[in-house]
Parts: structure tokens; C-alpha cells; sequence
């Protein structure tokens, strides 16, 4: 929650559904096969 909450006040304050779909996208191995960063 506190990253999610430190996105949203520097970043993207319009809510935080995206936020957490992204994080659990790039915390998933078999999600994403090549890595974003």
C-alpha cells in the first residue's frame, strides 16, 4: 500500500486499479515475458 500510495501522490493521481494491475503484472514471472525496467 505504501508504494501504490507514493505512485499516486507523485504520479498518477487518478486512482489506483491501474497502479496495482501494473505492479502485479511486473511481480509475475509468467506474466511478462521480457521485463519493462
Amino acid at each position: 500500500a505504501g508504494v501504490v500510495g507514493e505512485v499516486m501522490g507523485k504520479y498518477h493521481p487518478h486512482g489506483d486499479v491501474s497502479i496495482y494491475d501494473a505492479l502485479v503484472r511486473m511481480a509475475q514471472d509468467f506474466s511478462m515475458r521480457d521485463p519493462l525496467i
